[in-house]
């Protein structure tokens, strides 16, 4: 895939792909932020209220969701009276290579508020930066490398889904701890999400993004207007007569590939049945299709959740 490609699979598969079927399950901000900390450590009602800065209606809500699919647990601390802790699953364990390219381009590109400075890999004892890479070639991913086709049980999306036409809180608002652009600015607004999964798939213009995602005309409008403020996509005439313009991914857009494409992997080993992925990866480096695999970049050891950590006395949000 290369920056002026046009688009390489079906613009109307973009809503049924596998980044869209995994952003109905966790695509929210509040859901993220939750799996982020109980990852973090983070087990109880309280302790998640106070470092997510969420209403107590809303923490409810969202937990509630994320037991109902499979992604946490609850498991009893205390019986009288009776408390819970969350935990990950093992579907929410999976999920690893989505939480730590989260913290990888927060680290790298914003503020990194609220998130461990840096990770320790325990088998190494260095301070590292995770490597997402092709488990076949080695090499790490680029969105330059690859291609996409449509899978052979591909079906194209009808009709938006009624949960994406809910009105999204602002990509700039932080819980409770105020305006910034942070990672989950991007993967925490579906529609966001989905802006910048169909520039990956070659999606440049206006008419060729509301194609794919079926995204209203104001809203396109807000996000891609904000998109370039916060320099994740540039806008770059095409046309003088009327003047129109394409939406390129800047290199802070690009760097949100990993993240992107591990929402893909988890999609399909958990939401999709095998021989119905709407789009299939090829890693043009190594002609194989892609899978992935996270590692130390100082030792290249592999890395699993209990490999991991981290300095546990991080600031707390403000709890509204």
């Amino acid at each position: 895939m290369n920056d002026n490609a046009k688009p390489e699979v079906d613009p109307k598969l973009v809503l049924n792909s596998q980044v869209a079927q995994a952003l109905t399950v966790i695509g929210d901000r509040w859901a993220f932020m939750i799996i982020r900390d109980v990852y973090l450590g983070i087990r109880q009602f309280e302790e998640l209220r106070e470092c997510s800065g969420a209403a107590r209606g809303t923490l409810t809500s969202r937990l509630k969701k994320l037991v109902e699919h499979g992604i946490l647990y609850k498991n009893p601390y205390q019986t009288s009276p009776l408390r819970y802790e969350y935990r990950l699953t093992d579907k929410g364990l999976d999920l690893y290579a989505v939480v730590l390219t989260m913290w990888l381009w927060e680290v790298t590109w914003g503020k990194g508020r609220f998130l461990p400075p840096e990770l320790i890999h325990k088998k190494c004892g260095a301070s590292i930066r995770p490597v997402f890479r092709c488990v076949a070639c080695h090499k790490e991913t680029m969105p330059q490398d690859f291609k996409f086709a449509a899978g052979r049980n591909a079906r194209l999306a009808k009709k938006v889904p009624a949960r994406f036409q809910r009105r999204s809180k602002s990509m700039h608002e932080d819980g409770g701890a105020g305006p910034s652009f942070n990672i989950l600015s991007v993967i925490g607004d579906r529609w966001t999400s989905l802006v910048i999964a169909a520039a990956f798939f070659g999606m440049q213009r206006y008419d060729e993004i509301i194609s794919a995602i079926g995204i209203a005309t104001n809203i396109l409008a807000n996000r891609l207007k904000l998109l370039v403020e916060v320099g994740v996509l540039i806008r770059r005439p095409y046309q003088d007569r009327p003047p129109r313009f394409e939406y390129h991914l800047s290199d802070k857009g690009r760097d949100l590939f990993a993240n992107t494409i591990a929402m893909h992997e988890w999609a399909n080993r958990w939401l999709i049945e095998d021989g119905r992925e709407p789009i299939l990866l090829h890693h043009v480096p190594c002609s194989r299709d892609f899978r992935s695999e996270l590692v130390c970049s100082e030792c290249e050891g592999l890395l699993e959740p209990s490999d991991i950590s981290f300095d546990r006395e991080l600031p707390r949000r403000r709890v509204s």
